[in-house]
């Protein structure tokens, strides 16, 4: 059995490697296509005449909203009656900034919230399902600020009314999209097949099938109770709409004032538009903190504007990925001093 486990794991760490260079192969490739015919003299160029206190203000206010993000999900903590220190929270937070933005392992800044935060507790299950829940209303709130700001947001006279082209079809978006949902299904079935119909890894998938099924038992009722609990307290989770929809806002509004002293003439709708659309984007687990694809996305949907050009675009996706990398420094200190662990085990002398 021995035998067998080592090889599971020899196998899963392969699999591991060969993820990480797949994710920084597809950011290689998409940032080559996101700067192909761009001059990086003159990209260079355009920020250098970029004000340095406009960058300033924009910076603040995106890690304003990160400090309202912490808020936001201390509000759904303490709806499970746990009650973690703002600053231990905050740390994690940035931990997991620096692990999405930063790094290419398949394992996001979410799960890693969601594993240390239950160091910090004793309802560890009831913690983990807060980052989920917290992951949820964020992502509720980045869609509907992009349906929001298409719809309510005035354009007329603007130039800013957005159109979509004649081969744009819904239809087809919706096929493609269903695909891709079915793909990953077959790729997952596939992956289940293969561990129960192979000799040598079968007993190893039963054996932890077995085990996840006893802790599944064990968690259902815990894991329910918590679900029901957030159902309850719905002021709770209509406060956390309205702190998302304003820690989202802030870095665009940055992102806004950027794009006016860089003089691009994009009206204020297209970054409420575009810029939620591309997070959805980056979220997709494909290249590192969504590296490239991300650029390359914002560049094509602002080169769909008339007075605005695909270059242009593209500055305003590298002052989003600058103000990402910025605020992910505090993440790689407090991973290197390893203070996103409660003090008290911080404290415990390490063995030699």
């Amino acid at each position: 059995m021995d035998l067998r486990e080592n090889l599971l794991a020899d196998t899963i760490k392969k699999n591991k490697h060969i993820g990480h260079i797949i994710r920084i192969a597809v950011a290689v490739g998409a940032l080559y296509f996101a700067f192909r015919g761009e001059s990086i003299r003159g990209i260079v160029k355009i920020f250098g005449n970029l004000n340095i206190f406009v960058f300033l203000a924009a910076l603040a206010l995106y890690i304003l909203g990160q400090f309202i993000f912490v808020f936001r999900w201390l509000t759904l903590l303490r709806v499970q009656g746990i009650s973690i220190n703002y600053f231990a929270a905050l740390r994690l937070h940035f931990l997991g900034l620096f692990y999405n933005n930063c790094l290419p392992g398949a394992v996001g800044g979410d799960v890693l919230r969601a594993w240390y935060v239950t160091k910090h507790t004793e309802k560890k299950i009831e913690a983990a399902l807060s980052v989920f829940v917290d992951r949820v209303v964020g992502l509720f709130c980045t869609i509907a600020m992009a349906f929001l700001s298409y719809w309510l947001i005035p354009a007329e006279g603007s130039g800013a009314e957005l159109k979509l082209g004649t081969d744009f079809h819904i239809a087809s978006l919706a096929e493609k999209l269903l695909i891709v949902i079915a793909a990953f299904i077959l790729l997952g079935v596939a992956f289940v097949a293969i561990m129960y119909y192979n000799r040598r890894l079968r007993p190893i998938f039963l054996k932890y099938a077995f085990i996840l099924s006893l802790k599944w038992m064990f968690w259902a009722g815990r894991l329910i109770k918590a679900v029901k609990l957030y159902c309850t307290k719905p002021f709770a989770l209509l406060f956390a709409v309205l702190l998302s929809f304003v820690c989202q806002a802030m870095p665009i509004y940055g992102l806004y004032l950027i794009g006016r002293n860089l003089g691009i003439e994009a009206h204020i709708k297209y970054y409420y538009v575009f810029f939620p659309l591309s997070w959805i984007i980056g979220i997709i687990p494909i290249s590192v903190g969504g590296a490239g694809v991300v650029e390359l996305g914002l560049k094509g949907l602002f080169g769909k504007v008339a007075e605005v050009t695909a270059s242009q675009g593209l500055i305003l996706a590298l002052a989003q990925r600058l103000t990402w990398l910025l605020t992910s420094i505090p993440g790689v200190i407090i991973h290197i001093t390893g203070r996103h662990l409660p003090d008290e085990l911080n404290s415990e002398p390490k063995n030699s």
